[in-house]
């Protein structure tokens, strides 16, 4: 079996690449995002995309679909058709059969990496008994190429899902390795782009904007909004928000403040639970007279309740929280008491687009367990990369509100909308 690594800098070069050295009949193995090595201590280094593919041999072109050319499609005509239902289906139902592209008789193929395996096994046997000045570098070299043959070898005999890339139409694959370099979770890029290679009509695979819109769709249909604050239905808008320290509550709780005082000309109150932490205390009340609007300050429900009655007159009244660890379960509950009230208070819950993509996922577990209304992600102008705000739009259906994208109060924010959300994405303004 001849395979061979690339490093290069998109998946449209390395296409070029493996067509011309192994022919139309090569395979796609594996992807992954490398560093060129350059720079002092790899500071500087260029990320780049490492693609190791196999040439085609006679007798496994069956098993395998070809590097991409015209195939024919039973297709929807237009996204138009693609409804939220057949989105829940791909997103949410699991997949009992594996998506590989290999027949039951997969052991012409699985044999040679067999073989190639027990060679560089007895190799590296042969070199430990050798004296230690044999290159290290080599004997390291044949150890990495071990362990990668190992993982194609376990790839093909489990017959589950893999990391490696599907085989695909070139720009179906472009967007899909975009989507993932973004932070998608790769099961879902990975149904989505099925699902849209089923979907669109193999006249219009080889027109890359058309595919991309098309998929821009797609993701449109995952999100869901609340048209920030303007969501909430009851004539007295009350929001509060939550959220672990950090993520920028006071400063968000700022920005609709004043949006809703000089925007829409409403009456606005702000109220803050935070009695122990003077800092964040005394910068919301800072915001509240630069905007001159009403502030309190309240220790518990009950004096909680007394302040709402007393603003029974407000349009809008916004509540700061106290940051909390979202490990500190006690005083999670405390919290669900206060702000448990059926659908009274709208409950945002704040999140930070630099987090992780599990912290996040902890975060927003550990808070349900008081009513999530909507999600707000601050600190977009921090982070390089969004996928995963796809990922929490799909694992746990909680609209948007809001998005910050800075310090400046009101300017750095944004009501949150799909178009938007899919342009960060897949950058659809600058293609």
């Amino acid at each position: 079996m001849n395979l061979k690594r690339y490093r290069v800098n998109n998946i449209k070069e390395a296409l070029k690449f493996i067509k011309r050295d192994l022919g139309p009949d090569a395979l796609i193995v594996s992807t992954r995002q490398v560093k060129d090595g350059k720079g002092a201590f790899g500071m500087f280094s260029k990320k780049m995309l490492e693609v190791t593919a196999a040439s085609g041999k006679k007798g496994v072109e069956d098993n395998y679909q070809k590097i991409p050319t015209k195939k024919a499609l039973k297709t929807y005509d237009r996204t138009s058709d693609l409804n939220e239902e057949i989105l829940d289906e791909t997103f949410l139902r699991p997949k009992t059969k594996s998506i590989l592209p290999f027949s039951e008789n997969s052991s012409s193929f699985i044999q040679p990496l067999q073989k190639e395996l027990q060679g560089i096994r007895l190799t590296l046997g042969d070199l430990s008994t050798k004296s230690n000045s044999f290159d290290d570098q080599l004997v390291g070299e044949l150890k990495q190429e071990l362990g990668e043959m190992r993982n194609i070898l376990h790839i093909l005999a489990s017959r589950t899902e893999v990391v490696s890339d599907p085989i695909l139409p070139e720009n179906l694959l472009l967007v899909y390795q975009q989507m993932k370099f973004s932070g998608m979770e790769e099961k879902f890029a990975r149904r989505l782009i099925l699902e849209a290679q089923r979907s669109i009509d193999e006249n219009d695979i080889d027109n890359f904007a058309y595919v991309k819109i098309f998929i821009a769709r797609m993701l449109m249909k995952i999100i869901k909004i609340t048209k920030g604050i303007e969501g909430i239905k009851n004539p007295q808008r009350i929001m509060a928000l939550l959220g672990p320290t950090g993520v920028g509550k006071t400063t968000t709780i700022a920005k609709i403040a004043s949006e809703q005082s000089i925007q829409y000309k409403r009456k606005v109150s702000l109220i803050s639970f935070d009695t122990n932490y003077r800092t964040s205390t005394e910068k919301i009340r800072t915001y509240a007279k630069m905007i001159n609007v009403p502030f309190s300050v309240v220790k518990n429900k009950k004096e909680l309740n007394s302040i709402l009655k007393s603003y029974e007159h407000f349009d809008t009244i916004l509540i700061d929280t106290i940051g909390c660890s979202q490990r500190n379960d006690s005083k999670l509950l405390e919290m669900r008491e206060t702000l448990d009230e059926q659908g009274r208070i709208h409950n945002s819950l704040v999140l930070s687009a630099t987090s992780k993509d599990r912290d996040m996922n902890e975060v927003t577990r550990k808070f349900g367990c008081m009513p999530i209304d909507s999600i707000i992600f601050t600190k977009l102008d921090e982070s390089a990369t969004y996928g995963s705000l796809f990922n929490h739009a799909i694992r746990f259906k909680k609209p948007f509100s809001y998005l910050t994208l800075g310090q400046k109060v009101p300017e750095d924010l944004e009501i949150a909308s799909r178009e938007r959300l899919v342009d960060l994405l897949l950058n659809i303004s600058g293609t």
